[in-house]
C-alpha cells in the first residue's frame, strides 16, 4: 500500500488513454452506471477512503513528495530555480511598470479604481480580509466605496473574484476568516446578479477528521496581493483590513464636535492594539476604545502597483495555492474548481499543482478567461533597449512558452542555459558576468548540485536543515550588485527590470521549501556599497549558524557589508527602521506580554547584545558598528478634540459620545455582519457538519463537503438592549439635539492637530481651544477661563507610529517589497508563506551619492526620497479625498509625483550627505526628548530594570496610557514643547531592559514555543 497516496492519474493525455483503456475492458460499463446510486455510493466510498486514509500520513509527512510523478515535479521545480536569481521560481523580467504607495490612504484608494475597473478575474491574497473596509475617507460620504460593496459591484458584472485567506487559529488570533468567508459568499445570494461568482477559501485546516496529518498551528499564510484580469497587480505590506488606513500625517484622534459624520476610522477600524486587541470581529462595531478618551495606532505600511510581465508571476503563484488548497482541503466541494493556467498546460500543469483524480468533484476553468496575447500580463511582449545616446532597438529576449518536454518552462533547453540564453545572453554579450555569483563561490565551477539539500520540505528542519533549502548556506553567501541602471534603459510597459520571490513550502503549496527572499535580501544586502534602508515590522536574524534558534542569515550579509566598507574606508550607512513595540502588548511589565517581550529580546541579541549580536560580530573584525549601524522607531502625537462644549453635551444628553460612534458604525456598517449571520454559501452540506452533529451521514452525499465551521445558532446578538441599532441610533438622535447652537463661536478647535509635525501647518501653540483665539492665543483671565484652557491638558496624546511595511532600498538603485518581514517567520521559507518583489528601475535619476553625481534608479530613489522627506516631516498634510491625488492612481493612470527640484528634494537627494545626516539625527534627538519629558513614552533608554520601568511609568494602572504624564503642568508648556517635535522620527531605545531578563523561560516562551516568537 502507497501511504497517502494522491489518486493524480497523471496528464490529461495520460487520463484520456487510461479511459480508452477501461472502456475497452468494461465494455461502456462505467458510463452505464455513471447518475446511478451505485455510482454514487461507489465514488462516495472512494472519497471516504481518501478522508480516513489521511491518519496513515501521520507517519509520513512528506507523502506529497513520496509518489513517482511528485518526485518528478519536484525535481522539475528544482532546475526551474537553479535557473534563476536567488533560486526563484518566477525569472527575473524587464518592462514592468511598477508604483510605491506610501501609507493606506494612496494604496486604498488605488486598489478601488482598479477593483472598480475589473472585467474579468480578480485574485485577493490577504493574511486578513476585513468586507466591512472603507478604501475611501470619510466613510459616511463613501459608503459605496466599501470592499465588500466594491466586490459586489464587480460580481454583479460578472467578474469572477477569488479570495484565499488565512484562517486563523481561533484561541490565538481575532481575525476571523470565517467571517470574512460568509460575509463575501453572501453578498450574491441565489437568484440575484452574481451569484456564485464570488470564492473564497481559507486554510490550512484544522479539521482532524479531514487533515489529521496536515493540520499547520504554528505558521501563516501572510502574502498581501491582488491580481486584477491579469492585467494589473498589487504587492506589498497592506492587508485589506481594519486598521491599515492612515495618511502621512497619521492622526490618532477622532473625535468630532461637530459632528460624528466626519468620523475616519468607524468601528473597529479605530484600534489600538496596545490598549486593547481586536475583540469579535464579526461583531466589527464592538470596539471598547472610546474616541473620546484614547487615540489610535497609526500604520505606516507601503506597497506597489505592477503592470507587466511579474504580473503573470503573481498570478502563478496564486493560482498554485488555489489548486495547492483545492487539493488539501475541498478536493470533495464541488463549489470548488481547479484552475488551469496559459503557459502551464500539458505535462507542465503539474507546476501550478493540478491534479486529475479518477472521480474529480468541480471542474477545470481555464485561466485568463480571454486570451493572455491581449494581457498586459503576457510575458512574451515587445520590448525595446534604448542606448544612452543612440536609438532605440528592439529585444527579443523573453522567457515564457506553452511548455514541451523538450525545452524548461522559458523556452530554453537545460544545454542552452550553460551557454547563456535569456538574460544570461545579454549579459555575455555585454562582457558582464552573471552579477549574483561571485567567481569564487560559483557552485557550478566547484562541481556541485546548485541545491545544498534539494529535498528540503519543512516537515522535519532538525534533519533537513534550517537554512539548507533554495541553495542553503552557499546562496546566502553570494552577493548582488545592482548595476541595471547602468547599461540600457530597456521598456515594454515600463522601465523596472524585476523579479518575484517567495517563501514557500509542503505546508502552504505542496512545494519543497523555497526561501527566495531570503537569498534576495542576504545577497543584495552584502553587496551594498552605499548605504542600507530597511523599514520592516521586525528584526530578528542571525549572523552565522551559531544562534538558534535563529537562522536567516541576513544579520550575517549586513556585517560583510560593514566590515567590507570599513576595510575599503567607504562611507556607509545601514538604516533600520522598526516599530518600538513590535507585535501588539499592552504595559510591558504584564505576564501577557512575555511573547511580546521575548521578540524584543530576539531583536536585541539580534543588532546589539553578545558576541553573535550584528555589533558583536563588527567588533570582532575591529570595526565600531556605531559608526555605521543605526536604528529608528516612528511616533506620533495628537489632541483629542472632547472639548469642554462636547462634556456639557454628554452631561445634558444622558449619552456618551462612546455610544453616538457605535451608532453611527452601526449606520453605515450594517449588511457586513447581518448578511453573514446565516449559513455560507449554497454548496451541499458534507463532512463538516455531519461531523459535528455525530454522525455518517454526509459521508456518502456525492463526495461533497463544504468548510462550513459555524453552526445555524452562531449569530450576533446585542449583549443588552442598548446595543440595538434602533435604541442606538434614538441615541446619537438625542445627543445631536443637544448640540450647542453656537458651537463654532465658542471652540473653534481642531479634530486633529497630528498634520502640525508636517510641513506648512500651524504649531500645536497657535492651535484653538476653548478660552483661546483662532491663533491660540489666550481670550480671557478669569479663573473660568484659565480652567477650561486647562482641560485641553488631558486631552494631549501619543503613540508609536506602527512600522508594518516590509522595504528594503539599497544604493538608490533596488528595491525589495512585499509581505516578509525579517525574522524566521518570515524568511526560512517553510513559516510563513510570503511574497515580494525584486525592483531595479534601468530609468536613471541623476542624483548625488556623498557629494558626488551618481546614476540612481528612478524608481528606488524617488521612493527613498518620499519617505525621509515623510519622516522628517519635510511633506504637507494630505487631505482625506485623494481623488486627484497622481500618487492614489493605479500604475497606468499617473506617475508617482515626488515634488521634485524643490528645496527639501534637494536636501534629501543625497542619502549619505553631511546636512541631511544632521538634520535626521537631530530631529530624532529632539522629538525623542519631549516624548520622554511630556509622555514617558516607553520604551526608554533610561529603563534597564523592571524597577527602573515603575519608576519611569509609575505604577501599573495609575495612568491613562498614552497621555501626558504630568498632570499638574501648565499646559503651555506642553503645547511650547510639542512645537519641537517635526516628523516622526525617534530614536531606537537600544539599551531598554538591558539589565534585566526580557523574557524569562516559561509556558509562554521556551524550547517548543520559541520559533514561533523568531
Amino acid at each position: 500500500m502507497v501511504i497517502g497516496k494522491t489518486s493524480d492519474v497523471g496528464s490529461p493525455d495520460g487520463q484520456h488513454k487510461d479511459a480508452e483503456k477501461d472502456g475497452k475492458m468494461l465494455g461502456g460499463l462505467r458510463e452505464k452506471l455513471k447518475n446511478t446510486k451505485l455510482y454514487d455510493f461507489k465514488v462516495g466510498a472512494v472519497h471516504l477512503k481518501h478522508r480516513l486514509g489521511k491518519f496513515e500520513n501521520l507517519v509520513n509527512q512528506n507523502h506529497r513528495h513520496d509518489e513517482e510523478h511528485e518526485q518528478k515535479t519536484d525535481a522539475k521545480r528544482t532546475r526551474i530555480a537553479e535557473g534563476h536569481r536567488f533560486q526563484s521560481f518566477a525569472p527575473e523580467r524587464d518592462g514592468n511598470k511598477i508604483k510605491w504607495y506610501i501609507d493606506g490612504r494612496d494604496y486604498f484608494h488605488a486598489v478601488s479604481v482598479a477593483l472598480e475597473r475589473a472585467k474579468e478575474t480578480i485574485y485577493i491574497e490577504d493574511w486578513w480580509l476585513s468586507p466591512e473596509l472603507f478604501l475611501r475617507r470619510p466613510p459616511y460620504h463613501n459608503q459605496e466605496w466599501r470592499l465588500d460593496y466594491t466586490l459586489k459591484r464587480a460580481a454583479e458584472r460578472g467578474v469572477k473574484i477569488y479570495v484565499i485567506v488565512y484562517r486563523e487559529v481561533e484561541h490565538a488570533l481575532t481575525c476571523n476568516s470565517q467571517h470574512t468567508k460568509k460575509a463575501l459568499t453572501a453578498l450574491c445570494p441565489e437568484g440575484t446578479p452574481g451569484h456564485g461568482n464570488i470564492k473564497v477559501m481559507r486554510h490550512p485546516d484544522h479539521n482532524v477528521l479531514e487533515n489529521a496529518s496536515d493540520m499547520t498551528f504554528y505558521w501563516a499564510h501572510h502574502e498581501k496581493f491582488i491580481v486584477i484580469d491579469y492585467d494589473l497587480a498589487f504587492i506589498g505590506g497592506l492587508d485589506l483590513c481594519f486598521g491599515r488606513w492612515d495618511n502621512r500625517q497619521h492622526p490618532l484622534a477622532d473625535a468630532h464636535p461637530r459632528g460624528v459624520q466626519n468620523e475616519i476610522f468607524p468601528g473597529q477600524d479605530f484600534n489600538n492594539n496596545r490598549i486593547m486587541d481586536f475583540q469579535s470581529v464579526q461583531d466589527w462595531k464592538s470596539n471598547e476604545v472610546s474616541k473620546a478618551e484614547y487615540g489610535r495606532m497609526p500604520w505606516h505600511d507601503v506597497a506597489m502597483g505592477v503592470i507587466g510581465p511579474c504580473v503573470y508571476d503573481i498570478a502563478e503563484h496564486f493560482v498554485l495555492r488555489w489548486n495547492f488548497c483545492k487539493r488539501d482541503k475541498y478536493k470533495r466541494d464541488d463549489r470548488y474548481d481547479w484552475l488551469t493556467l496559459t503557459g502551464r498546460t500539458g505535462d507542465d500543469e503539474d507546476l501550478i499543482g493540478v491534479q486529475r483524480p479518477k472521480h474529480p468533484v468541480g471542474d477545470y476553468i481555464h485561466h485568463p478567461l480571454s486570451p493572455l496575447d491581449g494581457k498586459r500580463a503576457n510575458p512574451r511582449q515587445g520590448k525595446t533597449k534604448q542606448h544612452p545616446h543612440g536609438e532605440a532597438e528592439p529585444v527579443d529576449d523573453d522567457e515564457f512558452h506553452d511548455a514541451q518536454e523538450t525545452v524548461d518552462e522559458h523556452g530554453y533547453t537545460r544545454h542552452q542555459h550553460e551557454f547563456g540564453h535569456g538574460f544570461q545572453k545579454d549579459l555575455r554579450e555585454r562582457g558582464i558576468h552573471r552579477p549574483h555569483v561571485h567567481k569564487d563561490h560559483t557552485a557550478r565551477e566547484e562541481g556541485v548540485s546548485h541545491q545544498e539539500n534539494s529535498g528540503v520540505t519543512g516537515n522535519d528542519p532538525k534533519n533537513e536543515g534550517f537554512a539548507s533549502a533554495s541553495g542553503g548556506i552557499r546562496e546566502k553567501r553570494k552577493g548582488y550588485p545592482s548595476d541595471k541602471v547602468d547599461g540600457d534603459i530597456i521598456t515594454s510597459q515600463g522601465t523596472v527590470h524585476a523579479q518575484i520571490v517567495r517563501s514557500s513550502a509542503d505546508w502552504s503549496s505542496g512545494i519543497l521549501a523555497e526561501c527566495s527572499i531570503q537569498n534576495a535580501y542576504c545577497q543584495v544586502i552584502r553587496e551594498a556599497k552605499h548605504f542600507v534602508y530597511i523599514e520592516n515590522q521586525f528584526f530578528i536574524t542571525a549572523t552565522g549558524e551559531e544562534q538558534a534558534p535563529i537562522h536567516n542569515q541576513i544579520g550575517a550579509a549586513i556585517v560583510d557589508a560593514v566590515v567590507a566598507a570599513a576595510k575599503e574606508n567607504r562611507k556607509f550607512r545601514v538604516m533600520i527602521l522598526i516599530p518600538c513595540i513590535p507585535g501588539f502588548a499592552g504595559d510591558l511589565r504584564d505576564d501577557a506580554a512575555t511573547g511580546t517581550r521575548a521578540i524584543m529580546d530576539y531583536q536585541y541579541k539580534s543588532i546589539c547584545r553578545g558576541d553573535h549580536s550584528i555589533y558583536g560580530r563588527i567588533k570582532a573584525a575591529g570595526v565600531d558598528p556605531t559608526e555605521y549601524i543605526y536604528c529608528f522607531n516612528l511616533r506620533s502625537y495628537d489632541r483629542i478634540n472632547k472639548t469642554p462644549l462636547l462634556k456639557e453635551q454628554e452631561e445634558k444628553s444622558g449619552v456618551k459620545y462612546q455610544e453616538v460612534q457605535r451608532a453611527e458604525a452601526e449606520e453605515i456598517m450594517p449588511e457586513g455582519v447581518h448578511a453573514s449571520e446565516g449559513l455560507e454559501g449554497s454548496g451541499t452540506t458534507g463532512f463538516r457538519k455531519t461531523a459535528k452533529e455525530g454522525g455518517i451521514k454526509g459521508l456518502f452525499n456525492k463526495g461533497k463537503r463544504t468548510s462550513m465551521d459555524l453552526d445555524e445558532e452562531d449569530k450576533v446578538h446585542p449583549e443588552n438592549e442598548n446595543e440595538d441599532q434602533q435604541v442606538l441610533a434614538e441615541k446619537k438622535k438625542k445627543f445631536e439635539e443637544h448640540r450647542h447652537e453656537r458651537y463654532e463661536e465658542f471652540e473653534g478647535s481642531e479634530d486633529s492637530i497630528a498634520k502640525n509635525a508636517l510641513l506648512g501647518e500651524k504649531k500645536p501653540s497657535e492651535e484653538a481651544w476653548a478660552g483661546r483665539t483662532s491663533d491660540g492665543k489666550k481670550d480671557g483671565d478669569e479663573e473660568h477661563d484659565q480652567e477650561i484652557r486647562q482641560q485641553e491638558l488631558e486631552n494631549f496624546i501619543q503613540e508609536e507610529l506602527y512600522i508594518h511595511g516590509k522595504l528594503l532600498i539599497v544604493d538608490d538603485r533596488i528595491v525589495i517589497c512585499g509581505s516578509s518581514n525579517i525574522n524566521d517567520r518570515s524568511q526560512l521559507g517553510f513559516h510563513d508563506s510570503e511574497l515580494s518583489i525584486v525592483m531595479e528601475d534601468t530609468l536613471p535619476l541623476q542624483s548625488k551619492m556623498n557629494g558626488q553625481d551618481f546614476r540612481a534608479g528612478h524608481h528606488a530613489a524617488t521612493l527613498r526620497r518620499m519617505l525621509w522627506r515623510e519622516h522628517l516631516g519635510l511633506l504637507p498634510a494630505q487631505p482625506l479625498d485623494s481623488s486627484q491625488d497622481p500618487n492614489a492612481q493605479p500604475p497606468d493612470d499617473a506617475e508617482n509625483a515626488w515634488y521634485a527640484h524643490d528645496e527639501h528634494d534637494a536636501l534629501v537627494e543625497d542619502p549619505l550627505s553631511d546636512d541631511l545626516w544632521d538634520l535626521w539625527t537631530k530631529r530624532a534627538t529632539t522629538n525623542t526628548a519631549v516624548f520622554r519629558h511630556l509622555f514617558h513614552a516607553d520604551p526608554d533608554d533610561n529603563v534597564k530594570t523592571f524597577e527602573d520601568y515603575d519608576r519611569f511609568l509609575g505604577a501599573k494602572g495609575s495612568r491613562k496610557a498614552g497621555h501626558i504624564y504630568d498632570e499638574f503642568q501648565p499646559v503651555d508648556i506642553v503645547r511650547q514643547e510639542l512645537d519641537k517635535i517635526r516628523g516622526h522620527l525617534v530614536w531606537m531605545p537600544l539599551r531598554f531592559l538591558e539589565e534585566a531578563e526580557m523574557a524569562e523561560k516559561g509556558l509562554q516562551v521556551n524550547s517548543f514555543t520559541e520559533s514561533v516568537y523568531t
